[in-house]
């Protein structure tokens, strides 16, 4: 395997990386200068009229033939959303929920795993909200919560928040047994270590961090041989086939796959960034990748630990993955101060003292190094 001391993909192959460290990736991604070419090609099929947008759709088609090798599954069981958030909002409104149901959620979740969940409370559904245990989230928990009438637990394959990595394959035969389903975010996870999604009944996860991309795009996967009764609560002109003629304006039939679930064009402009990030992504490999990322994420919490600091990730390199948080109540003081120092991180969300290291194949030893070698120049309150 490469050595951590040589960055995977240079920095120099970046836009805005010159004599910065980013440690930022858990927020935002940098943009590869090769996206440049894919937006030209883009600009280029949007001007061919009708062939163009067929080389739009083959081009969607290729994207998701990727996403599949990356995920372990089938092209035909995803589908592209405009965020994360759609994602999650489409079980809202396309699973059967009845009064006395509850779905499960942690409570180190994004909103976007808990809030929309709060438009079920008007039909009777139940919140059931899994507590952390000094930020570790403990399967045994999870399981507690799980009743007859759980429908759904949904939780984060890497937290945002803590950076903490579930066992999604031990978890998946708890809710399997149970008869509920599983809905996980990877968003956090997909393209630093290994997702399989087939795991899941659903797996969701946006584009712009570890995959490289930009907002505009999130994946959406589909388990139809869990899930085959999903309903298609958002339809449109894309959702359905077999439209006899203009006539009869309200008879189709759904398309089989995933792609039902997208009601209309999806961005195009972001799904040509997206395939460029994923031609470099399954060049290199994902286990190359994710040894790149555990190595360097080990290297910052052993650092971090040595400083003092509260650590919120696990140590053991089996339940953590890019994200490496510790607690402070210095937070703007601290990101301040080592974006002086060309050390860019992540800080808290809604004012909760917490700051988040996130490491990607552009890093290496050194900018781990940098990085502790920043934080302990910060003077102590």
């Amino acid at each position: 395997m490469p050595s951590t001391k040589e960055p995977l993909i240079s920095p120099s192959e970046f836009i805005g990386l010159e004599n910065i460290v980013h440690l930022g990736v858990g927020g935002e991604a940098p943009m590869l200068k090769s996206h440049r070419d894919a937006v030209e090609r883009f600009f280029a099929d949007k001007a061919l009229g009708e062939k163009g947008r067929e080389r739009e759709d083959e081009t969607v088609y290729r994207c998701k033939e990727k996403v599949a090798r990356l995920l372990k599954v089938k092209a035909e069981e995803i589908a592209f959303l405009s965020s994360s958030s759609e994602g999650i909002n489409l079980l809202v409104y396309g699973l059967p929920w009845k009064s006395g149901d509850n779905v499960v959620v942690c409570d180190v979740e994004f909103p976007s795993e808990t809030l929309p969940w709060t438009r079920l409370q008007r039909k009777g559904v139940e919140i059931r909200i899994v507590r952390h245990r000094s930020w570790y989230i403990d399967l045994q928990d999870i399981e507690r919560a799980i009743d007859s009438r759980t429908r759904l637990v949904v939780v984060s394959d890497v937290s945002y928040f803590t950076g903490q990595r579930l066992k999604i394959k031990e978890l998946s035969g708890i809710v399997r047994k149970s008869g509920s389903l599983l809905c996980v975010d990877a968003t956090h996870s997909a393209g630093a270590v290994s997702v399989e999604a087939g795991y899941a009944d659903i797996l969701i996860a946006s584009c712009y961090k570890w995959l490289l991309a930009v907002h505009g795009t999130a994946i959406f996967y589909w388990n139809r041989d869990r899930l085959p009764d999903l309903e298609v609560p958002f339809l449109g002109w894309h959702s359905g086939v077999s439209i006899p003629d203009w006539q009869t304006p309200t008879q189709f039939v759904l398309r089989k796959g995933a792609d039902r679930f997208e009601p209309g064009n999806v961005s195009f402009i972001s799904i040509y960034i997206l395939e460029n990030a994923l031609d470099r992504i399954l060049k290199i490999g994902l286990p190359v990748i994710e040894e790149r990322v555990l190595a360097l994420s080990g290297l910052a919490r052993q650092g971090l630990k040595r400083l003092g600091l509260e650590l919120m990730t696990p140590e053991n390199p089996l339940e953590r993955a890019g994200n490496v948080c510790f607690m402070t109540s210095r937070i703007g003081e601290i990101t301040d101060a080592l974006a002086e120092r060309g050390v860019v991180v992540w800080g808290g969300y809604a004012g909760v003292g917490r700051i988040r290291i996130s490491t990607h194949l552009y890093n290496t030893e050194e900018d781990v190094d940098r990085l502790i070698s920043a934080v302990q120049e910060i003077p102590r309150s």
